[in-house]
């Protein structure tokens, strides 16, 4: 993008007093983001376009007259489309029937004044240019001008000054599109100025969707929307689809373009007595989906009725809705966590609550990095609470839970008005609600370019701007910020602010994931079974799965495998029943490595060891054997045992085959199974089914 301040425009004219008060126009609404230069065509010089980024020129005749100069330029030239104010077009818009005479300074401006005011809608009168040089003026008693009363001809008996004719909004929106300049605050100056004057394209909404269905500015715009959108002529031919509505119908655009809605939807086996009217936030099922539908019908070109579908999946309004409650709720900005919170056996870790509590006495920014569930919102809680700011509040937000424009809002709030749905007071944003506290930014590696730039000013100079306002707000904020993405790689790649980057991380805090700090395994497994009220013992294979498994997860993962086995409740889990996935080698390598209880002998070499698969004896008869010499022995008749049991044999079993051959047993009436660690008994037919085989 050019930058504003290099942006130079030229504007044309048939007269240098024309162009001058077009200058004046554009000057004062635009400014701030242009440079404007006025040139009557008669002192416009060819090489004058090397110094200018555009060129507007004031009518079709014009540029018709002086095309030999102006088609030679490299530089764009545009023509610039001019209407009348509101008040002026009030003046007319009710004269009856007759003849009237339009003045101006030449015969062009003249002939254009008139085409205007039919333009917008004043057929019914007889309209007769009138000009300095026409030497017989036509007869009658009333005549319109555009500001030029000196050009009036005697023997008018009335005269409407209508104003100066005044730029469209079409011409406005084209230029500020042509240099990226149609944002948000352009599009308020636009709304301001459509309340002043009589659009020709009937309204600042119409003029903006005429302009915006050139295709690449349509398309990119209406594919950055989250909801679906089709569109569809007054004919009902769709014109548009964007990739949502292409992911909701599982139909691309090139499928259905310049076909008819009605035939598509009945493709789909869907009811489509809705697109005959305005339809709101109605449910429908598309591809068994809950969707909300809107149709909304609008005035199109040539006074046709076109109509715009959208379409919200009903389940991501739902936990939109969920997160927003969670993420926002009034009484939640404090901070529960302290230091002591954070359980760890790890000389790593220690080092990095350390530091954290020396970072937390100062008011600088702080970039927590970790993978996911290592405990950076920990951190973040605790740093707060042991900081000057403790007492003031901690607003936490989960930057990729909500969408741009509402995060936006959020942080940032919003002047009552700002758009649609807005509350009339307006709304204060985060950063707000955390003066003079903390505010936590989790996921800061997710959020956009644009809010990227708005929360560098934050950071940079404390200060916000509301969503639809222009006062600066001041604020005193700490800002902590974490993420689990590689930000530095992010900045190659151009998707983050550099110097965002480095504002935020002043302090940096990097907490290593578990798998790193092993040490910490089993003190954590002891602390959240203890803090589940579990009185009991973890079953003995646990603690060698949670030694070897690598917990992609974390701590979080780990806390979520003590609650599951504290509602189990069950002693005999095997590897295969445990919260957590291994593969395949994983799964080998912790089985052949159980913990054996004190009273079992050692196990034999991993050389000398078989699988059962390979072993050439009735496996049946052969656990039968390893029961009895058990309960022998005074040994539980767990799987587990005697699993260990066949491996001092040179016999390697799993677990879930035991399982099976028990239960084979069991049918057979060879063992009697019991509940818990008692595991099972040999009965009298399974004695003298073993004394059969000696």
């Amino acid at each position: 993008m050019i930058p504003i301040s290099s942006i130079k425009v030229a504007v044309i004219a048939g007269a240098e007093r024309t162009s001058q008060r077009m200058c004046e126009q554009l000057e004062g609404l635009w400014g701030a983001y242009l440079s404007f230069s006025y040139h009557s065509a008669r002192s416009w010089e060819e090489s004058m376009a090397e110094d200018v980024d555009l060129i507007l020129v004031s009518s079709h005749a014009m540029f018709s007259r002086y095309s030999h100069i102006l088609m030679n330029s490299k530089t764009h030239v545009q023509l610039i489309r001019r209407t009348l104010s509101l008040s002026g077009w009030e003046k007319i818009q009710s004269l009856p029937n007759g003849n009237y005479l339009v003045v101006n300074d030449e015969r062009d401006s003249a002939v254009e004044t008139i085409a205007l005011i039919y333009e917008l809608g004043l057929r019914h009168v007889n309209l007769l240019p009138s000009y300095p040089e026409l030497t017989e003026q036509p007869a009658a008693h009333t005549a319109i001008t555009p500001g030029e009363l000196a050009y009036v001809p005697a023997g008018v008996d009335q005269v409407i000054d209508v104003g100066e004719r005044v730029v469209d909004i079409s011409t406005m929106v084209e230029m500020l599109t042509r240099f990226n300049l149609l944002n948000h605050s352009t599009t308020q100056i636009l709304n301001e100025y459509a309340t002043r004057i009589v659009s020709l394209s009937q309204g600042l909404r119409a003029t903006m969707q005429g302009l915006m269905s050139t295709k690449n500015l349509f398309e990119e715009t209406l594919n950055l929307v989250q909801d679906g959108v089709v569109t569809y002529d007054g004919e009902g031919m769709i014109t548009f689809m964007n990739k949502t509505a292409e992911e909701i119908l599982n139909l691309s655009l090139h499928q259905v373009a310049k076909r008819s809605i009605h035939e598509v939807w009945e493709e789909l086996q869907l009811d489509d007595s809705f697109l005959d009217e305005n339809v709101r936030n109605q449910l429908i099922t598309i591809r068994s989906q809950n969707i909300i539908v809107n149709n909304r019908k609008i005035a199109g070109r040539e006074n046709t009725v076109e109509g715009v579908i959208t379409f919200k999946i009903a389940k991501e309004v739902e936990e939109l809705e969920l997160k927003l409650r969670s993420q926002l709720r009034q009484n939640g900005h404090i901070a529960r966590f302290h230091f002591s919170d954070i359980v760890t056996n790890s000389p790593s870790m220690r080092r990095v609550v350390d530091r954290a509590q020396r970072m937390a006495q100062n008011d600088l920014s702080i970039l927590i990095l970790g993978e996911n569930g290592t405990g950076k919102e920990l951190f973040a809680h605790s740093l707060h609470n042991a900081s000057l700011r403790a007492k003031f509040p901690f607003v936490a937000v989960n930057c990729s839970a909500l969408p741009e424009s509402l995060l936006e809002t959020e942080l940032f709030g919003y002047e009552g008005g700002a758009f649609t749905g807005a509350k009339k007071e307006g709304k204060p944003g985060l950063f707000e609600q955390a003066h003079m506290g903390t505010i936590f930014l989790d996921e800061i590696g997710d959020i956009s370019p644009h809010l990227q730039t708005r929360l560098l000013r934050v950071v940079q100079q404390k200060e916000i701007i509301k969503v639809g306002g222009t006062r600066v707000l001041p604020v005193n904020v700490r800002v902590i910020a974490a993420t689990n993405r590689n930000l530095y790689k992010m900045i190659k790649e151009e998707k983050f602010r550099e110097d965002l980057y480095y504002r935020l991380k002043v302090l940096q805090i990097e907490v290593p994931p578990l798998r790193e700090r092993k040490e910490d395994i089993a003190y954590l497994v002891e602390h959240f079974w203890k803090r589940k009220g579990m009185s009991y013992p973890l079953p003995e294979n646990f603690m060698a799965a949670a030694a070897h498994y690598h917990w992609p997860g974390n701590v979080r993962e780990l806390e979520n495998a003590i609650e599951y086995m504290a509602i189990m409740n069950e002693s005999e889990l095997e590897i295969q029943d445990l919260p957590f996935s291994f593969k395949e080698e994983e799964r080998m390598a912790v089985s052949s490595y159980p913990i054996p209880p004190a009273h079992v002998e050692a196990l034999p070499q991993q050389d000398n060891l078989l699988p059962a698969e390979c072993v050439e004896r009735d496996m049946e008869q052969f656990v039968l054997e390893l029961i009895l010499e058990a309960k022998i022995t005074g040994l539980h008749t767990g799987r587990k045992n005697i699993s260990i049991l066949a491996r001092k044999k040179g016999v390697i079993l799993a677990e879930s085959s035991i399982r099976k051959l028990v239960d084979r047993l069991r049918e057979k009436e060879l063992v009697h199974v019991q509940i818990g660690r008692a595991g099972c008994q040999v009965t009298a037919k399974g004695y003298e089914y073993l004394k059969s085989k000696e």
